[in-house]
């Protein structure tokens, strides 16, 4: 029956009942209950795998005091998994280091732990590949990386332009994922109003994807320092 933990822990538990006076219910329910646990431990790391996230962090880790303009209560009803479940985009709004990573990746693993699956891409990477499938063929198994996931991050959306077909390959991730009512969080450090100038100059193209994505979105707009900034001071000044 490929019981693997139950096989481990079989005998330790019965030595345990025997000592405790368990009933035979009992005993089968701590065996099940061991084998319940490794196979959720089990499919929970393959989600993290599977979603490439750059950080382990977690919502009781992230600094609010250091970013203030950051709603908590809102970020942690977006951590309940609720916009998952709705198919409500998020778009995290902010200068380099504000934390906008950070509190996607942190939403992206409350989704994973909860049972959804996540990806985590930057917004390049993910251009690049979908571009390159248009090229090779592989386009219909490539795009259902990007639209299969329960949530998607699409990371420093803005860092660098996008050309004409760079631009068309992203709007066919973010309609596919809009049609499909599945929830797609966006960091970027550019205006909403600079997107033309994003998507190869095209205001056509960058409103459509606008369009989609701001839809029924919750918008965060973090106003506040770099934490990169605030450790080289730190660092500087224990230098001295």
């Amino acid at each position: 029956m490929k019981l693997t933990k139950a096989a481990e822990v079989f005998a330790s538990l019965a030595e345990q009942a025997a000592t405790e006076r368990w009933s035979h219910v009992e005993y089968l329910a701590a065996v099940a209950a061991a084998e319940a646990a490794h196979t959720r431990d089990r499919r929970l790391a393959a989600r993290l795998r599977f979603s490439h996230l750059p950080k382990a962090a977690r919502l009781d880790e992230f600094d609010f005091d250091f970013q203030p303009s950051i709603d908590r209560k809102l970020v942690a009803d977006l951590a309940s998994c609720r916009s998952v479940a709705e198919g409500r985009p998020v778009m995290l709004l902010g200068q380099p280091g504000t934390g906008k990573t950070m509190l996607a990746s942190i939403l992206c693993r409350a989704a994973v732990e909860a049972g959804y699956r996540g990806f985590f891409t930057s917004a390049a990477d993910l251009v690049a590949a979908v571009a390159a499938a248009y090229a090779d063929g592989s386009f219909g198994t490539r795009i259902r990386a990007y639209t299969g996931p329960s949530v998607l991050v699409i990371d420093d959306l803005g860092l660098v332009g996008f050309d004409r077909a760079q631009a068309g390959a992203l709007f066919q991730v973010v309609n596919r994922r809009y049609e499909h009512g599945s929830s797609t969080i966006v960091t970027t450090n550019r205006f909403l109003s600079s997107w033309a100038e994003l998507f190869g100059g095209d205001p056509v193209v960058a409103s459509a994807i606008l369009d989609r994505l701001l839809h029924r979105a919750v918008v965060i707009n973090i106003k506040g320092p770099s934490w990169r900034l605030k450790e080289h001071q730190a660092l500087t000044e224990a230098m001295r």
